[in-house]
C-alpha cells in the first residue's frame, strides 16, 4: 500500500495500529482505597470487583479477547459465577496485593 501510494489503506492501517497502541497504554489493573480491583481495557471494558468477592486466581492460557495483553494470563474467580482474566506485568505481587485485603483467596499454581 505504501509502495503504491494507496492513500485509504495508508489511513486504514495508521487507524488500526493507534487502536492496538491506545489498548497497550489504556489497560490496566488497580487496587483502589476501598478494597475494589478497577480493571481498565480502553474504552471498551471498565468493571470494578470487590476484592473481598474474589474467591480464586488460577493461570490460564487463554487467548479469548479479554482485558489482557499478554499470554501469561491469571483468570479472577469472583461472586457465584463471575470470571475476568487479566495479565499484570508483576504477578506475584499482584497476588500478594489481592491476598492482604482478602486472604481467603485461593490461589492454583498450575495451568
Amino acid at each position: 500500500m505504501i509502495i503504491n501510494k494507496i492513500l485509504v489503506g495508508e489511513i486504514a492501517l495508521a487507524l488500526v495500529i493507534a487502536f492496538i497502541v491506545y489498548f497497550c497504554f489504556d489497560t490496566f489493573y488497580v487496587v483502589t482505597g476501598d478494597n475494589k480491583l478497577k480493571i481498565k481495557s480502553g474504552f471498551l471494558y471498565n468493571q470494578e470487583i470487590y476484592i473481598k468477592s474474589i474467591r480464586k486466581l488460577r493461570p490460564v492460557k487463554d487467548h479469548r479477547p479479554w482485558p489482557a495483553l499478554s499470554s501469561d494470563r491469571l483468570e479472577i474467580s469472583f461472586n457465584r459465577y463471575g470470571k475476568v482474566i487479566v495479565s499484570p506485568n508483576k504477578k506475584t505481587e499482584f497476588i500478594k496485593e489481592l491476598q492482604e485485603v482478602n486472604p481467603r483467596i485461593r490461589v492454583e499454581e498450575k495451568v
